[in-house]
């Protein structure tokens, strides 16, 4: 027999999406009370954040939003 898997894994197992939460940008996010400090290691998406008002990812080093640019598409 396998491993038993826990229950917070059901919905990985069931085909389900990840869904990673959105803002505009690190102003909003803070507003709503996500910050880098608050969530360390969470990854956010921007949807206008980015260099250049693009969208981007966030990842929280514990003190800080780092930018993770939203390169070409994959082939």
């Amino acid at each position: 027999m396998g491993k038993e898997i826990p229950r917070s894994f059901e919905r990985f197992r069931s085909g389900e999406h990840i869904q990673i939460p959105t803002f505009v940008n690190v102003a909003g996010a803070n507003a709503a009370g996500v910050t880098a400090a608050k969530y360390p290691r969470r990854i956010i998406h921007l949807s206008a954040g980015g260099t250049g008002a693009v969208p981007c990812l966030a990842i929280s080093d514990g003190t800080n939003w780092k930018q993770v640019a939203i390169g070409a598409n994959a082939i």
